[in-house]
Formats: structure tokens, sequence, C-alpha cells
């Protein structure tokens, strides 16, 4: 057939080509990336993490609560892990876990100019509907946010401190589940329990970096991974995990969540002393989803 026999373009075709503005498959791909930045399964602990403490402390829905509850899942969740990729983009380029959406893009940022910004639009999405809150609601939610960004960003960079890195995760996990307590008219005292379970947060984190250590050390992160080794690192997890797992016995933990309690240290002793059958990576896994199981189980039996 030749040249001048071939079919022109259908003109529905035609208009749907220029319907399509050029920059609209860029918004796309930004908007893909920054959901696939904001984990959605942070969104889950987030949310559930503020809801449990709402329910702890028998604390009534108001508009206030059900705006910050939206506010803590892809606004907030983008703000925390999004100030994070920003400034580990060296190293996510070249870190074996990122890719997905339970860990995170490669390159969160590409696309659009104003990606770079959602982060902080995020932010303050969340402190707006905080200020709705009752103040002690509202400042704890505050310092959350101050915690995340400090851990993060330059100068501070918390994540860089060993030990303090696990302390500032653990920091914004039992603030959200405080923010949730103290939402309410009356003032309430947090339970020890909330307090007990940030070795066991903090060894969690400390643990993540020993699996990130050859992304962390090619882009110059001083972890405490890569500062002191793996094997400092697991130890020092595996450690901290056991001061949370001493405190079961003397404090009214719910079930499920002194079930995980005792399970990370056992995990981590395993990985330390058998590495070859248990990575860290796995071993990982295994912590992680024990952590999924457990937070769900508790949203269904707290959340009303």
């Amino acid at each position: 057939m030749s040249a001048a026999s071939e079919p022109e373009p259908s003109t529905s075709a035609v208009r749907h080509a220029e319907a399509r503005p050029v920059g609209t498959t860029a918004l796309l791909q930004a908007l893909r990336y920054l959901f696939v930045t904001s984990r959605p399964l942070g969104w889950i602990a987030a949310v559930g993490l503020y809801r449990i403490g709402m329910a702890y402390g028998n604390t009534p829905d108001t508009p206030a609560t059900w705006a910050v509850s939206a506010a803590l899942s892809w606004p907030f969740c983008l703000f925390l892990f999004g100030l994070n990729d920003l400034a580990d983009a060296a190293s996510d380029r070249v870190n074996p876990r990122k890719g997905s959406w339970i860990h995170g893009a490669r390159e969160p940022f590409a696309g659009t100019r104003w990606a770079r910004a959602a982060p902080w639009l995020g932010g303050a999405a969340v402190l707006s509907c905080a200020l709705a809150l009752p103040w002690r609601g509202a400042v704890i939610l505050a310092v959350v946010l101050a915690v995340a960004w400090t851990y993060s960003s330059p100068p501070f960079r918390l994540k860089e401190v060993p030990v303090v890195d696990g302390l500032s995760t653990a920091t914004i996990m039992i603030g959200l589940l405080g923010a949730g307590y103290e939402s309410g008219s009356a003032l309430m005292a947090i339970p020890a329990e909330s307090w007990a379970v940030a070795p066991t947060l903090a060894g969690l984190h400390i643990f993540a970096s020993v699996v990130d250590v050859g992304s962390d050390r090619e882009a110059g992160h001083k972890t405490l991974a890569v500062r002191a080794g793996p094997r400092v690192a697991t130890v020092t997890a595996l450690s901290l995990s056991l001061v949370s797992a001493a405190t079961v016995p003397v404090l009214d933990y719910a079930p499920a969540i002194a079930l995980y309690v005792l399970l990370q240290p056992l995990v981590f002793a395993a990985a330390w002393l058998f590495p070859k059958r248990l990575p860290p990576r796995r071993a990982l896994n295994v912590v992680g989803l024990a952590g999924i199981v457990t937070l769900l189980y508790m949203l269904l039996v707290y959340l009303r």
C-alpha cells in the first residue's frame, strides 16, 4: 500500500489527543509518585494509632477528630515519608527495597516542580486540622510534625544519630496515640504501656537500618549499622526490644501488643545467632508482618 493510500487518523482520535494537555501525563506521573511515596500502609498505621488512642481515652468523635483522622492519612504520610525521601534521594536510587508502594519510590519527586513542595503542603494540612482540637491534642500533633522534620531534614538529621533515630520514630508513633488520647475535653494521663513500647519501636527502626546498610553506606548516611556494623546494630535493636519485653509482666498491655513485644526480641535474637538461616531482610519481614497483623487486630477490637 502506498503512503498516499494510508488511512487518515479518525476525527475522534485527533480530538481525543488534542483534548489531553501536554502536561497531563507529567501531572498523573507526579501524583502516582506522591501516592507511592506516602506508603499507603502508613496511612493505616497513622490513622489507626490516632483512633486507637481515642478509643483508649473514651474520646467522642467531633468534626475536629474526623478532620484530623483524614489529615493523618495521605497528607501526614506524605510529610513524614516525603521529607525523608527528599533527604535520602541518593541512597534510595540504589536501595533494593525501594520501588514499591510498601517501601516508597526510588525517585519519588520526579515530575512536576510542585511535587517537591507536596510534603510541606501535607504537613500544613495536618497542622491546620490539629488547631481545631483541644490544646493538648494540638500540641502533641505539632510536636509529632516537628520530630518528623528534625528526623529527616538538615541541620538536625536525627536519622543519622545512633539510637536517637529509633527513639524519634517511637516518639512519632506514641505521639499519634497520645494525640488521640488527648483529643477530648477531659485531661487524661497517657497510660504507662504507651511509653513502655518506645524501646521496641526504637529497636525495630534500628534493625531496619541493618537491612539498608549497603545503600546507606554508599550514599554516606551515618546510621548505626554503617558506623558500627550490622552485628552491633542488631545487638542494640535486640537490647532495646528486651527492655520493653521485661515490662510485659508488670504492665497492663493488650494481649495482642504483649505478644508482639515478646515476639520481636525472639526474632532479632534468631537473626543475630543464625544470620544465614534468618537473614536481616527476612527477619524484618517477619516482624513487619506481625506488626501489621497486630495493628489490624487492634483496629478491629478498639475502633467504634
